[in-house]
This record gives C-alpha cells, structure tokens and sequence, in this order.
C-alpha cells in the first residue's frame, strides 16, 4: 500500500504562482516577511492564491456599489452648487429696502427690531449652504480613491481565478483525487457537483464572452453614429447660412459669391465625414445585425439608399456646371427639404443605437455576476474537498498550521 503523501509533498503546477508573489499584493502579507530564495511549501503558496482571489472577488461585488454611491454625490454635488450660485445671485438682486416707511416708525417696531434677526438667520444659511458643498467635495474625493481601488484590484479577477483553476484542475491535490476515485456517497456526490459546476462556469464564460463582444461592437457603433449625427448637423447649419428658406433674396443677392461657394464646399466635407462614420457604425452592427427589429432595419436601409452627402449635391448644384431641366432655386428646396428628412431618420437611428447599446451593457454586467457566481461555487467545491480530506485546507494558514510547525517523520 503506497503511503499518503503529506500536504507539503504535493507537486502542483506553481509556475503561475511565482509570478504572481513578486508582485505586491492586497493580502495579509504573508510573503512580505520571508526571503524570495526560502521555497515556500505548496499549500502555503495555494492558500496565498486563494486569498487573493477572495479579495479581488470581493472588490469586484463592491465596485459597483462603490460606483453607484459616487454617481449619487457628484449628482448630490451638482444640486448643491447650483442651488449655492441661486442663492448668491438672489442675495445680490434683492432690493434695498426704501428709507420713507422706516422714518414714521416707532423705534420699537417689532418689525424693525427683527430685521437683524432676519439678516443673520440669511446669512447663517448661506454659511450652511458652503459648508454642506465643502463636505460632499471631501466626501466625493474619498469615493474617487475608494472607486480606483477597488477597480484596481477588481480588474485582477480573472488573472487570479485563471491561476487558481490551472493550479487546481491541471495539477490537483490528493484529496481531489481520492475523493473523485471514492466510491463512498461522499466522493460520488463531490464528483457529480464538481462536474456540474465545471460545465456551469464554461457555459457561463461563453455567455459572458459573447455578451461582451456584442457589448463592445455596439459601442463602437454608437460612437459612430453619434459622430456622423453631429457632423451632418454641422452640414445642415453652414447650408443654412446660404440657402435657408429664412433668408432674405436681399440677402442672398449683395452676398459674398467667394465666401457662399467656401461655405458649400465645408458643408460638403463635414457631409462626407457624416457619410463615412454611417458606414463604421454599419459595419459595427453588421455580425449583430439580429438586434435591429424591423422598424430600424427599414430605417437603416433607407438611410443606406438615400446617404448622407445632400450637402455635397447642393455643391456640385451649384457649381457643377451641368444643365438642369429645372431651376436651381427648386433643386435646392427639394434637397433641403431632404436633408431634413434624412436628419429626422439620422437622429431615430442613433437614439435607438444609443438605447441598445445600454440595454447591452446591462446584460453583459449581468452576465458577468453570473458567471462570477457559478466560479465562487467551484472554488468553494474545491476549499470544501480539502477540508474534508486533508489536515489543511485552502484558508490563510494559522499558527497552528504545518506551514509554521513542521510535523516530525
């Protein structure tokens, strides 16, 4: 019978481990008082492992927490500011009041005598005001920090999970072993809920994976669409200097001819930027084209046969030199009244874009917690194995532990 090998026997895949200890960490500070040549026992440097993906799993629950608490102060900040600068500009335009009725009053008026009163009580709110506004700006910075660190320390997540799964699966403990080769109802019910929990994270992992890259191709998208609305817009309002229906024939008249053709000619460039950023956002949408219902869809391939380069028409109208079968006054309404159709769909568009893309970003923090969720049930499977099948287990050890006092052999 072979003998049980100690827990400081274990040969385990520790080469992600090493690297991970030269860095600083957020742990307890085990290693910060042993020399790096000492070699440290195996499951001291597990235990090492399993702290510090505690403390980033933890962060990782707090962040948006912390998040949420930090969008309330700015919000509660802004409020404050604003209702500061209102009572600044009230006290400043308040009238004097008038001399004439003060002079046939008894000195002891109970109105006049309260007038300091009010005054001071003015004054105090004032002060009060100040000092609730310099308190949130103290509080909003301590969020600030506390929102860093915690991200810092949140964004080690996967790295720290990565590193405790290929230690534990590619190079498992005894007590892994000998509880899934048990043929006892403990070990059968450890290897059915182990592998249970492994097909859980995988398929987990997979939701989470696609979500995100939805997530990221739709900003992208917005950011896109976005651009190409305000550049069309920049169009539309250089075309409006020169060819509004507003305008005054007057005024079209005694103007510049040179300045009129320089501004056709930047209304078109600014159209042509609008066209080309369409075109990212469309080839952003195009591998989740599934997301559009079909009220955008109609709306996208409208925009697509009609584009965005009216304002480039405009200027090729004008001065493109081709014979036209009517006049270019009405050639021009006819494209103006365009662009502001195409506008109107611009604008449908990247507010549905804008709207996805949130609703994206929802699901794939949403998925992301659930699949953080099924990962602390598959490490909680493998601290409970040790524990149950080993004298240590994948806890910080204590001062009892063998890693402090070696047992005699």
């Amino acid at each position: 019978m072979q003998p049980i090998r100690r827990p400081s026997q274990l040969t385990l895949d520790l080469s992600a481990a090493h690297s991970h200890l030269s860095r600083p960490s957020m742990d307890s500070g085990y290693a910060s008082s042993m020399a790096s040549s000492v070699r440290l026992p195996a499951d001291w440097m597990l235990s090492r492992m399993y702290e510090t993906w505690k403390i980033a799993d933890a962060a990782a629950q707090r962040l948006a927490v912390d998040q949420r608490a930090l969008a309330e102060c700015e919000a509660q900040l802004r409020e404050a500011r604003k209702k500061k600068e209102g009572e600044k500009k009230s006290g400043s335009t308040k009238r004097r009041p008038s001399l004439v009725p003060l002079l046939f009053r008894k000195r002891s008026s109970p109105a006049l005598a309260s007038t300091p009163e009010a005054s001071t009580s003015s004054a105090s709110s004032v002060d009060l005001l100040g000092t609730s506004v310099e308190e949130l700006e103290a509080r909003l910075a301590v969020l600030k920090s506390r929102v860093e660190a915690t991200r810092s320390a949140a964004e080690r997540l996967d790295t720290c999970f990565d590193e405790l799964r290929r230690v534990l699966d590619d190079g498992r403990p005894v007590s892994w072993r000998s509880s899934h080769s048990s043929s006892s109802s403990s070990g059968s019910s450890y290897a059915e809920s182990y592998r249970k929990a492994r097909k859980t994270v995988a398929a987990r992992e997979e939701a989470y994976l696609s979500s995100k890259s939805t997530t990221k191709a739709l900003r992208r998208a917005c950011l896109a669409v976005q651009s190409a609305h305000h550049h069309y817009m920049k169009a539309m309002d250089l075309l409006d200097v020169v060819c509004s229906p507003k305008k005054s024939k007057w005024e079209a008249i005694v103007g510049d001819e040179q300045s009129r053709q320089e501004t056709y000619r930047e209304a078109a460039k600014w159209a042509e930027k609008a066209q080309i950023c369409f075109n990212e956002s469309l080839r952003s949408l195009q591998p989740h084209w599934d997301l559009l219902k079909r009220e955008e869809v109609e709306m996208c391939e409208e925009l697509k046969e009609t584009g965005l380069l009216q304002a480039v028409q405009l200027y090729n109208l004008m001065y493109g030199g081709k014979i036209l079968a009517m006049g270019i006054t009405q050639q021009v309404q006819i494209m103006m009244q365009k662009q502001d159709a195409v506008f109107q769909r611009l604008t449908s568009f990247a507010v549905w874009v804008q709207n996805c893309t949130q609703h994206c970003e929802a699901v794939e923090r949403e998925t992301r917690a659930s699949r953080d969720a099924a990962r602390r049930t598959l490490v909680a499977l493998w601290v409970k194995a040790d524990e149950d099948t080993e004298t240590y287990s994948l806890a910080a050890p204590g001062e009892n532990s063998h890693v402090f006092h070696q047992p005699a052999y």
